[in-house]
């Protein structure tokens, strides 16, 4: 789909930006490493291995599925907060419908495939967090922190975990 595709570096910048917003407030900073705009797009923010969690023996299996299922949620809102930023904070407008099409297609093939969701579940799943980024992004103080750490982005090209964490600390005052 070309709208999912970088229009520019600023346009880079906002993605990742969202992105790194999603991780805040889905509570997943834990499992960043780093955050950069040079290279491969698809590569721009760095996990830990925890992130890429595939099961263990040693792990019960309800464990095991929780922790895919915290892993799909993040991802999933890591997707939504990059198109949003993009859309709603650097562009000023709303999500098309195409995109919001494109953005459940892609919940729901995720949610059946890593953690064997059925289109209930995922239905679910989707719309609160799509809500819930909305107003995130929506909101004012939040929209200046993302113009901010796009800015240091573009600036520093390369932004560590705890660069990720000093730039976003305004958010936990919202």
């Amino acid at each position: 789909m070309d709208s999912l595709k970088y229009s520019d570096e600023n346009d880079r910048c906002y993605g990742a930006t969202g992105m790194a917003i999603g991780l805040m407030v889905f509570d997943g900073e834990d499992m960043l490493t780093s955050i950069t705009i040079d290279g491969n797009p698809n590569e721009m923010v760095e996990m830990s291995p925890d992130f890429y969690f595939a099961g263990n023996p040693g792990v019960s299996a309800k464990t095991a599925w929780n922790q895919m299922l915290k892993n799909y949620n993040i991802g999933l809102g890591m997707i939504m907060a990059n198109l949003l930023c993009r859309n709603l904070v650097k562009e000023r407008r709303q999500l098309s419908s195409e995109m919001h099409d494109f953005l459940h297609d892609l919940a729901r093939e995720e949610g059946r495939e890593s953690c064997s969701l059925d289109d209930d579940e995922i239905d679910r799943l989707f719309d609160k967090n799509l809500s819930y980024l909305n107003r995130v992004f929506t909101h004012r103080g939040v929209q200046s922190v993302a113009h901010d750490f796009a800015a240091a982005l573009l600036s520093r090209r390369t932004l560590s975990r705890l660069d990720v964490l000093e730039q976003l600390s305004a958010l936990q005052m919202l």
